[in-house]
């Protein structure tokens, strides 16, 4: 079952604590074993898609650190370049 763009868009836009709480309720309903093989499927892309959201945050963030850099004594954000 496809997501409607506008479920697309609730899950880009969550934090990335509620992505990964999200997450983590899906991999202990997974473990628990109790579901079909269609509900599994199902709850295997859910968790996808909260784990690809997740991935991104963590590389925005990743992104943000590494254009600090020490300049002078002090801490200046700089623009992030490629390479």
């Amino acid at each position: 079952m496809d997501a409607s763009p506008n479920e697309e868009g609730m899950v880009e836009g969550l934090s990335f604590e509620n992505a990964l709480e999200k997450l983590e309720g899906l991999v202990e309903k997974l473990e628990k074993g109790n579901l079909t093989l269609d509900e599994s499927l199902e709850t295997f892309e859910q968790g996808m898609k909260f784990a690809r959201v997740c991935s991104q945050k963590l590389s925005k963030a990743e992104s943000r650190i590494e254009q600090l850099v020490l300049e002078n004594g002090e801490l200046r954000a700089k623009p992030f370049t490629d390479g």
